[in-house]
């Protein structure tokens, strides 16, 4: 199975453990080099004189991979020596890109960009986890469905609530959402704020 239908079969998986909305193919444009950097060290008490010129046919890209993580490297005449991975260590360049990184021949960056959608689920990722808190103080049961009753004068987080109602239905075990104009009254009654904006939520069992 290759890297691709690897990423594929585990896409739901990776995304939910590293919280990443989207998984896409890396630019093209990105060229990365695989550097080998021998430890002189370390090959001097295995190979003697024969270090410099190991070092310099690695240096010149003299190699393959051999099992359990061995470099093989080899000269003109196709002399082999054999190297642990205690013996080198494996640079790359081309990493010169923020957020960035590599690992076992896979190449992964993150974009960071926050976009308007990616902004508002967060906001409903916090107030699910108001809402959560809210249900622990109250004291519900792990399984009761509550009304969730809400006054704000912020368009956007009107916007947010009406956006994500059925994750907020599900994340908090809420049956029924209102927005009131006044203040909402239930058994628990909680001031959420995000960003300057504020936002009352009342909860009923």
């Amino acid at each position: 199975m290759n890297q691709e239908e690897l990423l594929k079969k585990y896409e739901d998986i990776i995304k939910e453990e590293i919280n990443i909305k989207e998984i896409t193919a890396l630019d093209s444009s990105i060229k990365v080099k695989k550097i080998f950097k021998p430890l002189g060290n370390q090959l001097s008490a295995k190979f003697g004189k024969d270090t410099g010129k190991i070092i310099q046919f690695g240096k010149m890209g003299n190699l393959k991979q051999g099992e359990n993580n061995q470099i093989v490297v080899f000269d003109d005449a196709w002399n082999e020596r054999t190297l642990e991975n205690s013996d080198y260590e494996i640079a790359y360049e081309g990493l010169e890109w923020d957020n960035i990184a590599i690992d076992n021949e896979i190449i992964a960056k993150l974009d960071l960009e926050i976009t308007p959608d990616l902004a508002r689920e967060w906001v409903a990722r916090e107030i699910s986890r108001f809402l959560n808190q809210m249900r622990k103080e109250a004291k519900y049961n792990v399984d009761d469905k509550v009304h969730l009753a809400y006054q704000t004068d912020s368009k956007y987080l009107m916007e947010v609530m009406s956006e994500f109602w059925e994750f907020l239905q599900d994340e908090a075990l809420v049956k029924e959402i209102s927005h009131n104009t006044r203040k909402p009254a239930g058994d628990i009654v909680a001031e959420f704020t995000s960003d300057e904006q504020m936002m009352m939520i009342a909860l009923k069992r």
